[in-house]
């Protein structure tokens, strides 16, 4: 094999360097020869400005040099050592890529300095064997981001910098001085639940330069198609090592399987070599394609596939160089932290050994999600620049209940992990144990227990207990978790996708409840004092009709054949349900005159969360078809009480008798008006809660998944009708809290809260 050197593909670093050589031994001062280097670094790299961060002896990154065609007068640039990107860099002593600078979370604005929004940045930092003595960074429009193989050149050329004399005399940050000893939260999006604690293991995929070239076109080929088979083969057995697979991980690998086998890709490969390339640079060209296909892609479920065609990019690769297995020695508890992984690429680690995965992209339907559910490993995706955060031996803890994940977690943090740990193993027994009994009560009234979801992966919790289908479904997520607004036809695939994996159950899908707390990236920024009482829920679906038409649109699609049931949030006058109904029909209509297939039926319900609905209810349940009560909203409103305000958030009891009246109302006058009536607030998931609300009448309880079993093993041991009675004796006169009383007649009644 003969291996020459492309022009484009084989960036010319040693020539640059030499070229920076002979500048810097110019008789000029070491400012004017610094700013000629940075020209022929911006020049040869691609970029379009480039920036030599020097650090001073107050800790802080100046700028000491800088080549910008555009600007000028940059050299009072200051950041603080982990301050911003560049300070990032240098606290981390890492190497970034930022497709936009604005995106990561240490994004910070400064006025008229290096660092502004809509860029791309390249940075590295300058290593001495001293310690970090300054950042370089490139930058280019937003429009023209840096391809990852530049990320390893500017990183040696920083080094070279680095090694002048002429810096020898500033100051270093110490490894011990840049390290981020402090906890550190990250909020991503939970892939399969569970949560695990251990040490972070850096999964690194197989790569290689998209430059080499080879004269012998046929031993190529062939060397491709050896390998394709030894891969399979491989795949194969792996499958073969893995038993009692169930049978969505045997999709998963089967699917993956043909992947592997798919012509396209080989032939793509094939059609490189024919150029010249060797196997290894044509396999590495088409995985660079390849993510710059799906880098376009809006959709996040579709871009799920990426990780599976880098799985077999990597593999492949390992394949070409004889390495065609994980050798790692493991911790004992191993959190995964990747960029992107695939599903064989998991299960080639020692499954003893891995508590958890950690990812800075995934999605709930890729194969990887699927699979280390099946295994019982819980994972967090969509964490941004999750490798510069984190490094090998961090300790981690991974909540795939909450899609957090705690980097360096405190004493006290730890001990609240082990504990959640300890209580979802009991739960998990709890739901096994309680899994064929029927959810009624000591006395035999049944009670029907649902389920709040708001991705697909809660939806596994249908089959855990008796569930008789999802009472809430929070459709705001998924648009949180975008960059940007999805349209029709992905929000089709997404409901779509809830109802296939929801199967015959019911689903009721509240409408976009976003504002307040519930922030989209991508959302109007409106100024409100107090976000709670501003811009939300109904509110916003009605300014922007086209969001509510949209997902009417998009609902009326994804469930033709079953039936849709809707559920609109924070109404405060019935005048917005009948818009929000009437919008809704408009696209009922409009789909049927397009002769688009419809739903098998179409119900509406209302949210009982503010006060001034439950005085117009009596009007109200002549025009729904059902209500949810939402607890969470309707007690702060009750009281004016802001419950996420620790001074007064405990001020006021949800047992108080005052409340329990005002839900006993709300219950009473949907009974006589024969509409059913569902609580899917935090206090139906709350055993001892849970007791005075079915004492109230509430026989309908929409949870958490986590919450079923302890609220189904409180069900199972309450008298009703014994509680009845003791709440309407005890509703009689004032109390501030109930409390006392409750707990007096659970442990008389021995009932289980």
């Amino acid at each position: 094999m003969l291996s020459l050197v492309s022009s484009q593909a084989n960036f010319p670093l040693h020539s640059l360097l030499q070229k920076l050589t002979e500048l810097l031994k110019m008789p000029q001062t070491l400012l004017s020869r610094l700013t000629f280097a940075l020209k022929t670094i911006s020049e040869e790299m691609g970029a379009e400005a480039a920036f030599l961060y020097l650090l001073t002896p107050d800790n802080y990154l100046e700028v000491f040099a800088a080549y910008d065609p555009t600007l000028h007068d940059r050299h009072t640039a200051r950041f603080r050592v982990g301050e911003g990107v560049v300070g990032f860099i240098a606290s981390t002593g890492k190497s970034i890529i930022c497709d936009n600078i604005s995106h990561h979370p240490n994004f910070f604005y400064c006025p008229g300095v290096a660092e502004q929004t809509n860029l791309s940045l390249l940075g590295a930092p300058l290593l001495s064997p001293r310690g970090v003595i300054g950042v370089l960074t490139l930058q280019n429009p937003a429009s023209k981001p840096f391809e990852q193989w530049r990320e390893k050149a500017l990183t040696e050329i920083s080094n070279f910098l680095a090694a002048l004399p002429e810096l020898a005399h500033f100051p270093v940050l110490t490894p011990l001085e840049g390290k981020v000893e402090r906890t550190q939260l990250f909020q991503g999006i939970p892939l399969s639940s569970g949560i695990a604690v251990g040490t972070a293991f850096i999964h690194h995929p197989h790569t290689w330069k998209e430059t080499a070239f080879s004269l012998n076109i046929k031993d190529e080929s062939d060397r491709l198609k050896r390998a394709i088979r030894e891969m399979v083969d491989a795949i194969d057995r792996l499958v073969e090592s893995t038993p009692n697979l169930e049978k969505n991980m045997q999709d998963v690998l089967a699917s993956y399987r043909m992947i592997a086998s798919d012509r396209g890709w080989i032939r793509k490969m094939q059609n490189y070599i024919q150029k010249g390339l060797t196997a290894e640079a044509a396999v590495q060209k088409v995985r660079r394609h390849t993510r710059e296909h799906y880098a376009q892609i809006g959709d996040q479920v579709l871009k799920g596939s990426l990780s599976d065609l880098e799985d077999l990019a990597s593999r492949l690769l390992r394949h070409l160089s004889g390495k065609d297995s994980v050798s790692e020695d493991l911790p004992e508890a191993t959190i995964l932290v990747a960029h992107n992984l695939g599903p064989a690429e998991l299960l080639d680690y020692d499954r003893r050994f891995i508590k958890g995965v950690v990812l800075e992209e995934g999605v709930h339907t890729a194969h990887v999600a699927i699979v280390a559910r099946a295994l019982d490993i819980p994972v967090v995706g969509r964490i941004p620049f999750l490798l510069t955060h984190v490094n090998k031996g961090d300790k981690l803890i991974v909540d795939g209940e909450e899609g957090t994940i705690t980097i360096s977690p405190s004493t006290d943090a730890l001990q609240e992990a082990r504990e959640k740990i300890t209580k979802i193993k009991k739960n998990q027994a709890l739901n096994k144990e309680l899994s064929n009994k029927p959810c009624q009560t000591l006395d035999g009234i049944p009670v029907s227990l649902m389920l709040n979801a708001g991705l697909p992966i809660d939806l596994h919790h249908l089959e855990e207990l008796r569930i008789e289908g999802v009472g809430l479904y929070r459709t705001e997520i998924p648009f949180m978790m975008r960059s940007s607004f999805p349209d029709v036809k992905i929000q089709t695939e997404i409901y779509r996708d809830v109802l296939d994996q929801a199967k015959d159950y019911p689903v009721t899908f509240r409408t976009l409840d976003i504002g307040g707390d519930k922030i989209v990236p991508y959302m109007w920024r409106v100024s409100d004092e107090n976000p709670v009482l501003g811009w939300r829920g109904i509110r916003v679906s009605l300014d922007k009709t086209t969001i509510l038409r949209g997902q009417a649109r998009a609902l009326i699609r994804a469930s033709q054949g079953k039936n849709l049931r809707l559920l609109f949030p924070l109404v405060s006058d019935i005048s917005e349900y009948r818009e929000a109904r009437r919008h809704v029909q408009q696209e009922w209509d409009r789909a049927q005159e397009n002769q688009t297939p419809l739903p098998l039926s179409l119900t509406y319900g209302v949210m009982i969360e503010v006060p001034s609905l439950v005085e117009q209810l009596d009007v109200l349940l002549k025009e729904v078809d059902f209500v949810s009560v939402g607890t969470n909203d309707l007690f702060q409103f009750f009281y004016a009480c802001d419950r996420t305000n620790p001074i007064v958030s405990n001020r006021y009891d949800i047992l108080s008798s005052s409340f329990l009246r005002y839900l006993r109302k709300i219950r009473n006058m949907c009974e006589e008006a024969n509409v059913p009536v569902s609580i899917c607030g935090e206090a139906a998931g709350k055993p001892f809660q849970a007791l005075a609300l079915l004492a109230l009448g509430y026989h309908s309880l929409s949870v958490s998944g986590p919450a079923a079993g302890s609220l189904k093993k409180m069900i199972l041991s309450l008298p009703l009708k014994e509680a009845e009675a003791f709440m309407t004796s005890a509703l009689e006169t004032y109390s501030p809290s109930l409390k006392e009383d409750l707990l007096a007649f659970a442990k008389t009644h021995k009932v289980e809260v």
